[in-house]
C-alpha cells in the first residue's frame, strides 16, 4: 500500500469518518485513498477553516477524534483558526497538511511554509514525515496526543513521501489511545468532605468537563440542597429549566446566579474553566475539580483541589459528605429564577416590529423538536440564546467558547449533521458571522444537509458595538451592508424565508421543522435591542451615555 493509504486507514480505525478540507496538489495521494477507502468520506467544504470548524465542532458533540485536511501553504494556513477553536475547547482533532517534496524543503519553494513551526502553538503533536517508515509511528502518536490531552494533532506530509510503497500489514496495527479515568487521593477527597460538612451553604459551578456526569452533578447537588450555576457551554448539559439551577454565570448569565455566589460560604467548581475572575465569591471558601492539574487555582484561589474527572469525584463527595436539608441556598434561587423569568417574558411575547431577538430565540426554543442540536455563532445571537432559548434534557447545544470565533455555526452545523442524521440541527447566526462562512450553504445543498439556518439579521455588529460603547466610545464601523441572504440561499439551491413581523416567525419555524432539505430563515430584528448585564456598574452606565452623546452629536 502507499503511506497515504495506511494514514486513512489509521484515521479510520480511530473511528474518524469525515474528512474536511479543500484538494490541493501536496495531498492527491490522501484524496485518492479517501476515495477508494469504504466508510470514511471527504467533505469538499469552500473553506478550510470552514473544514477546521465543522470537525470541531463535531468533536465537541461526539467527544470523539475528527479530522481535516489542508494542502501546503494556504490550504495549511486557513485551518489554522477552526484548529484554535478545538485547541481552545479542548476537544481532539487531527489535521493532515501537504508539504512541498522533501529535496524542496528549506529553500523557500513554491508554497513552502514550515508548517510544524506554523502549528507549534496550536498543536499538542506536529510532526512532518520525512520517510515512509515513520509511518504508522508517527501518526499513531499524534492522534494518541490528540485523545489524551484533549487537543489538536498535526501531521505534515510531503508529497513525494505521501506516494510512497510501504509494506505493512494491518494485522499488526494496535489502536490504543484513551483519554482514561483520573481520581485524586483519598486523603484529598476527605480534606474535601470535611469542607463540605462545615459549610451550611454550598453552591456548585458546573462546567462542560461534566459532560459525562450529569447524574453525578445533580445527585450531588440534590443531596447539599446547592444550586448549580451553569457555565455558557454547560447549557448543553444543564439548563435553566431544571428546577437545581440558578442560570448562568457571567455578563451573559442573570442576576440569580451572582446572587448565589454573593450568599453561598462553598463553591465547588466542576469542570470549569470560567475565566472571569469579577464575578467569583469574595469570601467563600472554593473546592475546585479538574482534569489537568495546572488548571486548579488558574482563574481562583481555591481551598482544596481535586485532579481528576468529574464523574467519580462527584459521585466521591456524595457518598461522603452529609446532606443538607437545611441549606436555604436553594429554595431561594429558584424564587429569584421564577422572578427572572417572569421579567424576561415580555420581551419573548413582544409583537412589536421590529421583532424582538428575545422573542425570536423563545419561540426557537418552543417550535424545535426535543431531540434537536442547535450551534451558536458568536456575537449578540449568543447573549440572546443564553438567556432565552431553552435546551430540554435530550437537546445538544455548542459554540466557539473560549476562542469566541464568529462564523462557526453554519460549518459547525455542517459537522453535527453529519454526525447525527437522523436529529434535526439548528445554526443560529447573526448576519456578520454568517456572512463569514455563508458560502457553505454550497457544502450543505451537496450533502443534503437538512440543517435549519436562522440569521439574526440587524445590518450592523452590535456585539463589537455595545463593547464599544461601554468603553465610552461611539460605535463605528459595525454598519454592515448585506446582500439578500434568502436571494443568496436560492442561488445555492437553499429555501428561504424572509421574516420581518412576528405573525410570520411562527409560520416560518413551523415551515422549518418539516422541511426536508436546508432552509435559512432571515429575521430582521430590532438593532436597537440592549443586552443588559445581570449587574451594571455605575462606569458601564456612565460610559454607554457618553457613547450615545457621541453617536447623537456626530
Amino acid at each position: 500500500m502507499k503511506v497515504s493509504d495506511l494514514v486513512v486507514q489509521i484515521l479510520k480505525r480511530h473511528g474518524v469518518k469525515y474528512l474536511y478540507g479543500i484538494p490541493g496538489d501536496a495531498i492527491n495521494d490522501i484524496m485518492e485513498s479517501v476515495r477508494v477507502t469504504d466508510d470514511i468520506s471527504f467533505v469538499q467544504v469552500k473553506h478550510e477553516e470552514s473544514g477546521a470548524l465543522a470537525a470541531s465542532i463535531q468533536s465537541k458533540l461526539t467527544g470523539k477524534l475528527t479530522a481535516c485536511v489542508g494542502t501546503s501553504g494556504p490550504g495549511a494556513i486557513h485551518l489554522l483558526n477552526g484548529l484554535y477553536d478545538a485547541k481552545l475547547d479542548h476537544t481532539p482533532v487531527i489535521a493532515i497538511t501537504g508539504q512541498v517534496e522533501t529535496q524542496y524543503l528549506g529553500t523557500d519553494y513554491h508554497q513552502e511554509v514550515d508548517l510544524e513551526r506554523l502549528f507549534s502553538d496550536v498543536a499538542v503533536y506536529s510532526q512532518t514525515l520525512t520517510t515512509a517508515a515513520q509511518l504508522p509511528n508517527v501518526l499513531l502518536e499524534g492522534c494518541r496526543a490528540a485523545i489524551r490531552y484533549r487537543g489538536v494533532a498535526h501531521i505534515s506530509i510531503p508529497s513525494d513521501v505521501a506516494g510512497k510503497n510501504i509494506s505493512f500489514d494491518m494485522a499488526d496495527l494496535s489502536v490504543s489511545a484513551y483519554a482514561g479515568q483520573v481520581s485524586p487521593s483519598s486523603s484529598e477527597s476527605e480534606e474535601a468532605t470535611k469542607l463540605i460538612d462545615t459549610s451550611e451553604k454550598v453552591a456548585i459551578l458546573a462546567g462542560i468537563g461534566c459532560q459525562e456526569a450529569v447524574s453525578e452533578l445533580k445527585d450531588l447537588a440534590a443531596h447539599l440542597n446547592a444550586p448549580i450555576i451553569r457555565t455558557l457551554r454547560a447549557k448543553d448539559i444543564i439548563d435553566d429549566s431544571d428546577p437545581l439551577c440558578a442560570g448562568g454565570l457571567g455578563l451573559l448569565g442573570g442576576k440569580p446566579a451572582i446572587d448565589v455566589l454573593t450568599k453561598c460560604d462553598l463553591l465547588i467548581m466542576a469542570g470549569t474553566d470560567f475565566p472571569y475572575s469579577e464575578f467569583y465569591p469574595d469570601h467563600a471558601k472554593v473546592i475546585q475539580i479538574d482534569i489537568e492539574a495546572t488548571q486548579i487555582g488558574k482563574r481562583h484561589p481555591v481551598d482544596v483541589g481535586l485532579v481528576g474527572n468529574a464523574q467519580p469525584i462527584l459521585r466521591t463527595l456524595r457518598s461522603r459528605s452529609e446532606s443538607k436539608p437545611e441549606n436555604q441556598l436553594l429554595s431561594q434561587a429558584q424564587e429569584d429564577m421564577a422572578k427572572w423569568h417572569r421579567q424576561q417574558e415580555k420581551d419573548e411575547q413582544s409583537e412589536g416590529t421590529p421583532l424582538k431577538p428575545q422573542r425570536l430565540l423563545h419561540s426557537i426554543g418552543k417550535h424545535a423538536p426535543d431531540n434537536a442540536i442547535f450551534v451558536c455563532d458568536t456575537g449578540t445571537v449568543i447573549a440572546w440564546v443564553a438567556r432565552h432559548l431553552t435546551i430540554k434534557p435530550d437537546q445538544r447545544f455548542t459554540l466557539s467558547s473560549a476562542l469566541g470565533t464568529m462564523g462557526v455555526a453554519l460549518p459547525g452545523a455542517i459537522g453535527a449533521q453529519l454526525a447525527f442524521p437522523d436529529r434535526p440541527v439548528y445554526a443560529l447566526a447573526g448576519d456578520g458571522g454568517f456572512a463569514m462562512t455563508m458560502t457553505d450553504l454550497m457544502t450543505a445543498v451537496s450533502h443534503q444537509l437538512p440543517i435549519r439556518i436562522i440569521v439574526l439579521n440587524n445590518a450592523k455588529l452590535g456585539f463589537i458595538g455595545l463593547e464599544q460603547e461601554v468603553k465610552g466610545l461611539p460605535a463605528f464601523g459595525i454598519t454592515v451592508n448585506n446582500i439578500d441572504f434568502v436571494q443568496f440561499a436560492a442561488a445555492c439551491g437553499v429555501h428561504g424565508i424572509r421574516v420581518t413581523r412576528p405573525d410570520e416567525l411562527e409560520f416560518a419555524l413551523k415551515e422549518a421543522r418539516g422541511h426536508q432539505g436546508p432552509i435559512l430563515i432571515d429575521v430582521a430584528v430590532d438593532p436597537e435591542a440592549l443586552i443588559m448585564p445581570p449587574k451594571i456598574e455605575w462606569m458601564q452606565a456612565l460610559n454607554f451615555a457618553k457613547a450615545k452623546v457621541k453617536e447623537w452629536l456626530q
